[in-house]
C-alpha cells in the first residue's frame, strides 16, 4: 500500500521531521504517527479492515463521500481516500479530524 499526503503539514509529521508550531496535541500527533507505521506495514485495506480497534469505515456525511476513516483515538480521526495506481492502492490522507467537535 502506497501512501500520500494531500496535507503537507502531516506528510513532514509522518516523517517525523520537525513540523515547528504542533497543529494538533500531542496525544493525537503520537496515535498519527502510530496509524501511519500500521498502515505502511499493511499490504491494502482489507488488512486495515481487520484491525478492529481502528474502526476503518466508509463515511457517510455529504462533504465525506467517497472517503473512509480509521481512529486515532476516541475523538481523532484520520481521513482519506482510496486510490489505484495499477495493482497497487493508494492511501491519500487528507486530514485529521476531531469527529466531535
Amino acid at each position: 500500500m502506497k501512501i500520500k499526503f494531500v496535507d503537507e503539514y502531516l506528510g513532514v509529521l509522518a516523517e517525523n521531521k520537525n513540523t515547528g508550531k504542533m497543529k494538533y496535541p500531542e496525544e493525537v500527533e503520537l496515535g498519527f504517527k502510530k496509524r501511519i507505521a500500521q498502515i505502511k506495514q499493511a499490504n491494502g485495506t482489507q488488512d486495515l479492515r481487520a484491525i478492529k480497534s481502528l474502526h476503518f469505515e466508509k463515511l457517510k456525511e455529504k462533504r465525506y463521500l467517497g472517503k473512509y476513516s480509521i481512529r486515532i483515538n476516541k475523538a481523532f480521526r484520520l481521513i482519506f481516500l482510496i486510490t489505484k495506481e495499477e495493482r497497487l492502492e493508494v492511501m491519500e490522507i487528507e486530514e485529521i479530524n476531531n469527529h466531535y467537535g
